[in-house]
């Protein structure tokens, strides 16, 4: 049942980060969220883009779903992964498109009044039922994104010409997931410059989480023909990305059970061997990274018509990262 990429990986990192000390696993972890958060601006701008660059002006509105991938370059994921000297390797499918981090979005638009423009919302989170379902699968799962934007028509569609736009909106992305690893207990060992020490897990749970909050300015145009509706664009997001991971797990220290009291002791303890933990307790420990730099991208696909039905395929790429990108949406527009 656990087929979702992120599970996969995350079975990898189980495989994987046992061979390695603290630093290791600290490396190759802030490796992966270095990786995965610039990808996450443009993942959170899933359901804004709609195929046509206008709508059109009042009465006109749509409303409909939208599901897609956003991926990070397997590339950045072997330090994490661990794959030299333990025989992990990563899946053929995941070495040639990357790790799809997923995406959906209810979304909505309506045209604006004497203006040529539409502002447009969007929504989704998992429902109570849908977080049961999953924890009974055996991992948890949270997802919630809202946004919304506002597009400004510069060209209306003539004979010759498409409709072309820009446009401007903010997006909040937030999730996480977790895991057992299914195994007993591991250690992990460090050295504070004096001697060495271990932290060790029993019954671990792997876990990651992330946010992003950004700002996205886009221009697009689209030219409609008969039933079908090609479309090219470009999208900039602004903003800031965080990616937290690491073990959930009752923690010992050198042999003996964690207590909340020794927490900054171990704490300058790694810091000694310069091991940054952001967050560290007696059930667990997480690393992290954040990104703020500006993700551009660029994005095309179609969309096919039947009276009032749309349905919009896209491709994305983000040329820094290499990363790519695709979406389905399935709509009523009026």
């Amino acid at each position: 049942m656990k087929r979702i990429a992120i599970v996969i990986l995350l079975a990898l990192v189980a495989a994987g980060a046992w061979g390695q000390d603290l630093a290791g696993f600290q490396e190759g972890f802030n490796g992966f969220a270095t990786a995965l958060a610039p990808t996450l601006s443009y993942n959170a701008t899933a359901g804004n883009n709609w195929s046509d660059a206008y709508i059109g002006n009042f009465p006109r509105f749509g409303v409909g779903a939208a599901v897609g991938f956003t991926s990070v370059p397997v590339g950045e994921l072997d330090a994490l992964i661990g794959t030299i000297g333990t025989g992990v390797e990563i899946p053929e499918a995941l070495s040639q498109l990357g790790l799809p981090v997923p995406a959906a979005a209810l979304s909505a638009k309506i045209g604006g009044f004497v203006l040529p423009f539409d502002i447009g919302l969007k929504a989704m989170m998992l429902t109570p039922e849908m977080t049961a379902s999953l924890d009974a699968m055996g991992f948890s799962f949270d997802y919630s994104l809202l946004g919304g934007n506002v597009r400004y028509a510069l060209v209306k569609q003539n004979l010759l010409l498409p409709d072309v736009s820009i446009g401007a909106g903010y997006n909040r992305l937030s999730g996480a997931i977790s895991m057992p690893l299914g195994i007993a207990g591991q250690s992990f060992t460090f050295n504070d410059g004096t001697q060495d020490h271990t932290l060790a897990v029993s019954d671990p749970d792997l876990a990651l989480a992330w946010t992003t909050d950004s700002f996205d300015f886009t221009v697009q145009a689209s030219k409609k023909i008969l039933f079908i509706e090609p479309y090219v664009g470009a999208g900039l997001s602004v903003g800031k990305s965080t990616v937290r991971g690491g073990i959930e797990s009752q923690l010992t220290y050198d042999g003996s059970a964690v207590t909340e009291a020794e927490v900054d002791s171990i704490k300058a303890a790694l810091s000694e061997a310069g091991i940054a933990m952001p967050e560290l307790s007696a059930d667990g420990f997480m690393f992290g990274s954040e990104d703020s730099s500006p993700a551009f991208r660029v994005y095309g696909g179609l969309s096919l018509s039947l009276f009032v039905i749309k349905l919009d395929t896209s491709v994305t790429y983000a040329p820094a990262s290499q990363s790519l990108g695709a979406q389905v949406m399935l709509r009523l527009q009026f």
